[in-house]
């Protein structure tokens, strides 16, 4: 069995995420493989007490200085050792910025350690960009692969028609998703979840961006 793959973006580079814009795409990836000083920063930092912190951020003032200002109110690692997270952190809230063309946006970084998100759904936001900087990735699947009548209602089983069919982003992949807004259901919001890793014991450090 094929699966319609057209609603899929295969970004080359953080700029071309910008495919997002397209009417036919509800999702584009952009894989990357991290410096070797980004992840050493994510290393030293994923299994500290942190847990989270969120903020809007507005877009055309020092970036960096509000994202270190969160890290030092949460006192729980040397911001000196944080400064290549900090500086991909404000890589992404800018390009995800100009894509969507928004003066701020809703920056939020956690630590996960239980399962999320574990039905396939949609989410009711226009664009969101997700990295996974530390454990596994999100899932998503194709939108042919979906029974988009059991979304919100049925479980995964029912959902998904083909589970060989279910992608999942890599470690610092970065993707922009697109949603369905609550009062305007257009059937061509992205089906995805959070990977199940409460039973393997891994940590997972995501950082959501929204408009």
């Amino acid at each position: 069995m094929t699966k319609e793959k057209e609603h899929f973006h295969n970004a080359s580079t953080l700029s071309s995420l910008d495919g997002i814009r397209q009417p036919h795409i509800n999702i584009a990836i952009h894989q990357r493989m991290p410096s070797t000083g980004l992840k050493q920063s994510v290393d030293s930092f994923v299994n500290s007490s942190f847990t989270g912190f969120e903020s809007t951020v507005k877009v055309n003032t020092e970036v960096g200085a509000q994202i270190e200002k969160m890290f030092v109110s949460k006192s729980v690692h040397p911001i000196n050792e944080l400064s290549a997270l900090i500086e991909d952190m404000q890589l992404l809230i800018y390009q995800f910025a100009a894509i969507c063309n928004a003066e701020y946006v809703r920056v939020h970084l956690k630590t996960v350690a239980k399962d999320a998100c574990r039905k396939f759904h949609i989410d009711g936001y226009d664009l969101r960009l997700l990295c996974s900087y530390a454990g596994p990735g999100t899932e998503w699947t194709y939108n042919d692969n979906v029974n988009r009548k059991h979304l919100g209602l049925g479980e995964n089983e029912q959902i998904i028609k083909d589970w060989s069919y279910i992608n999942q982003l890599n470690s610092y992949d970065v993707a922009i998703l697109k949603g369905e807004l609550p009062h305007q259901r257009t059937g061509k919001g992205v089906v995805h979840r959070s990977p199940a890793i409460e039973l393997t014991g891994a940590r997972r450090l995501v950082l959501r961006i929204d408009i």
